[in-house]
């Protein structure tokens, strides 16, 4: 597991090509509405939930379910096929589109704000490290808002 020197969040984990696109809080930190925060590549869940899992099984264990709303995400299969084993992929359109909650043995139930792939780097990095902060706190829009991802003047996220 590595670590920024220069920010407040807790863990960047997982292998070196979702390093700085995974936050987690640290252990013992105000839950809030967020675990952490995570910033695909991409809107295709087989490539980019499998990144994830694979990040988040090095440090935290086996992942065995993942929620999304469908609407934010290309077409995802049912199951997603991994070396390590299957992990159900389960669409809600009830959930905040900019969330994820992944689901393990280990893991129980973790709560990732999902920041848009699209998004410009340096607002990206200010709202992963925010929803990572020790004390963070706040709805996945207030987030993105008031980190320069979303556009405040764009109305609901």
């Amino acid at each position: 597991m590595t670590f920024l020197s220069d920010s407040t969040a807790g863990p960047v984990v997982g292998s070196p090509a979702v390093d700085r696109r995974l936050r987690l809080k640290p252990p013992g930190a105000v839950k809030g509405c967020f675990d952490g925060a995570w910033w695909p590549r991409s809107r295709e869940p087989v490539a980019e939930f499998s990144a994830l899992v694979t990040a988040l099984t090095a440090d935290s264990g086996p992942v065995d379910r993942i929620g999304f709303n469908p609407a934010m995400w290309d077409l995802a299969p049912r199951n997603l096929a991994l070396e390590t084993g299957s992990v159900r992929l389960a669409g809600f359109f009830a959930l905040d589109r900019h969330t994820i909650v992944v689901i393990g043995p280990h893991i129980h139930r973790l709560t990732l704000l999902v920041v848009p792939p699209a998004a410009d780097p340096p607002a990206a990095v200010r709202a992963l490290e925010a929803a990572a902060a020790p004390d963070a706190a706040g709805s996945a829009a207030q987030i993105l808002t008031g980190s320069g991802v979303l556009d405040p003047s764009s109305g609901p996220a």
